[in-house]
């Protein structure tokens, strides 16, 4: 069986919520939820995700909004969007704020398992290093 992973879902409609933590749960991942972006920043720190599955169209923080704020706090987990939004602007906009993948309603959950997978083989990023050690 894979390695446990913590995976965070943002997501706010309750049954497709449901359904990502069933079938996460069920390939053996540790899966946290939050209603809304403010919760999801809010369990973070408390969480420790391996990755997050996360919806734009989110009361109180959209996804955007959510993107941003882990781009502030240094975050580096992978992100994958799954979303109903499938307009160019929006994929660049989740991209170029971060996002590793995006992924549109409806999805098959043969699709999400892949793309959750290979989320979680990416190499994680090295953050910046402002001077070399020795200099």
């Amino acid at each position: 069986m894979p390695p446990r992973h913590c995976i965070l879902v943002a997501e706010d409609d309750h049954d497709v919520r449901e359904l990502i933590r069933t079938r996460l749960t069920a390939l053996g991942h540790d899966v946290h939820t939050a209603r809304n972006g403010a919760e999801a920043l809010a369990r973070i720190t408390s969480v420790k995700p391996a990755a997050m599955v996360l919806d734009i169209n989110m009361p109180v923080v959209d996804g955007f909004g959510v993107l941003e704020e882990l781009r502030t706090r240094g975050c580096l987990f992978p992100v994958l969007v799954l979303t109903a939004r499938h307009a160019a602007d929006d994929v660049r906009r989740a991209v170029s704020l971060g996002a590793k993948d995006y992924l549109t309603k409806p999805f098959s959950e043969a699709q999400l398992q892949a793309r959750v997978a290979r989320l979680l083989r990416a190499p994680a990023a090295v953050p910046p290093t402002s001077a070399l050690v020795g200099d």
